[in-house]
């Protein structure tokens, strides 16, 4: 049988939502609703569910509405950051070795499968007219302020090093802020340009 783009589409969605699903099953085991606090567990939230869409609109032989462009693009975006910042951050911040943070249980669908397989999705498989780089920060804009207010306030603690504003000099939190918000418009930006580049 042929694969026809319909059907890879049906493919790549239906792994991605299988292999969330194993992470998340795996990550509650291990953290429970605490999980929710990383932006890593978050941002495969949000393309779990952006994937789940795309096979149900596929299902039902129907266009994508004109808001899940923008929704697809920030989940793609945030996943591809969490893949990022383990393989140029964690991996020398924490005591963690790199190993261990692409490949322990849930760390290996939600650091690498799922961030590499929506990636691919996003280059090979679909397209989207007229995105928005600035969308594509939304999420870690608003992930980003609202832990920082949590962890002033001492309501949490972290999860990631450079969250810890109580542990190092204002400066220290600004210059890493500023890096990072920089790192997600680099890769929104190189996203755009790159999606559905080349059709499967």
């Amino acid at each position: 049988m042929k694969i026809t783009h319909k059907n890879f589409n049906i493919i790549i969605n239906l792994l991605i939502v299988i292999l969330e699903i194993i992470g998340f099953v795996l990550v509650f085991k291990e953290l429970g609703i605490t999980s929710l606090e990383y932006y890593t567990e978050d941002s495969n939230l949000l393309l779990l569910l952006s994937s789940i869409i795309i096979l149900i609109y596929i299902s039902k032989n129907k266009e994508l509405p004109l808001w899940f462009k923008s929704f697809r693009y920030i989940a793609i975006v945030s996943t591809t950051l969490t893949l990022i910042i383990v393989l140029t951050v964690l991996s020398w911040t924490t005591d963690f070795g790199l190993y261990y943070l692409l490949f322990h249980e849930s760390m290996l669908y939600h650091h690498t499968l799922c961030p590499v397989l929506a990636i691919l999705s996003f280059v090979f498989v679909e397209r989207y007219d007229n995105l928005h780089t600035i969308h594509g920060l939304y999420f870690t804009v608003v992930y980003g302020i609202i832990m920082i207010i949590l962890n002033a306030l001492k309501i949490v603690e972290g999860p990631y090093p450079f969250l810890l504003v109580h542990n190092q000099p204002i400066i220290h939190s600004i210059i890493w802020t500023a890096l990072i918000f920089a790192i997600t418009y680099a890769i929104a930006l190189i996203l755009k340009k790159i999606n559905g580049k080349v059709i499967i």
